[in-house]
């Protein structure tokens, strides 16, 4: 983050249309960037370059991925500082320069200011952060198994040849499964396979983390009182009953060890098995 203090009048003065330029349209185009991801699904899974309609689409996607890369240069051209300014906005970057992930422009909708994040907080989206960690569980699936099977598709000895293949792929591949029924047989697709690998394994982490916290609240003790009339303990009251079950239990667990103990020197003085002792 640029610290305003350090920068000249000018600088700030471009810093601050630069937060105001990103405020405004932030939602729009991550929101486009969603659009995008319609148009491109569509383009992988109905392929046929032949039909009337395929140029249209190819075309309208082009134009959005020109959107992106008039934004990505403007913010540039803003930036008070520009040294790290394409590593801290690698996202943008990656999806305009190389045109086989352009499809990850869609990830941008789950960033803080996206439109998923917006939704969520006006309510359209309900679940909190299990929900969201579902849809991008989804969400990566959905683009690994498009990124795939473009890149697959029609390859000699390549087994990915259609949407059912590539998602059943992509579901062996992020839950760590593999199959091995169907393997990317080009550079590209063993690239994308590796991809998916890190960011799906991360997502589904995130998801069963979730799960958990969620479960472990809902499974707490009820903080609910007995009865109205009944006072509430205090926080000295509470550590020291905690404290006391805490002891009770290490002095029971103790006297268990001792008796096994003694068992074990029976029959070993004995020659018998402590099951036979006892």
């Amino acid at each position: 983050m640029t610290d305003p203090t350090a920068l000249t009048p000018s600088q700030q003065r471009r810093l601050t249309l630069l937060l105001t330029y990103e405020a405004k349209t932030n939602i729009l185009l991550s929101a486009l960037a969603l659009v995008y991801l319609v148009t491109f699904s569509i383009q992988s899974i109905w392929y046929e370059p032949q039909a009337e309609w395929y140029p249209w689409l190819v075309g309208f996607g082009n134009i959005l991925w020109v959107l992106f890369a008039i934004d990505l240069l403007f913010r540039f051209l803003l930036a008070p500082v520009k040294k790290h300014f394409f590593r801290n906005n690698w996202l943008d970057t990656i999806t305009v320069v190389v045109p086989q992930f352009k499809a990850l422009r869609a990830l941008r909708a789950f960033t803080p200011n996206g439109v998923l994040a917006h939704a969520h907080s006006r309510g359209v989206i309900t679940g909190g952060a299990a929900m969201s960690a579902g849809i991008a569980a989804a969400i990566v699936i959905w683009i690994g198994s498009l990124m795939v099977l473009d890149a697959e598709r029609g390859a000699p000895g390549s087994d990915i040849e259609n949407i059912n293949e590539a998602v059943w792929w992509a579901f062996e591949t992020v839950t760590t499964v593999g199959y091995g029924d169907y393997v990317p047989v080009t550079n590209w697709g063993r690239f994308f396979a590796v991809l998916i690998m890190l960011v799906g394994i991360s997502v589904l982490g995130a998801v069963t983390a979730t799960l958990s916290a969620t479960l472990v609240k809902q499974k707490g003790p009820s903080s609910a009182p007995a009865s109205s009339s009944a006072a509430a303990p205090t926080a000295s009251e509470s550590s020291s009953d905690t404290d006391a079950m805490t002891t009770e239990e290490l002095r029971q667990e103790l006297a268990e060890i001792k008796t096994m103990l003694a068992q074990l020197q029976a029959s070993v003085a004995g020659g018998t098995s402590p099951s036979a002792s006892s």
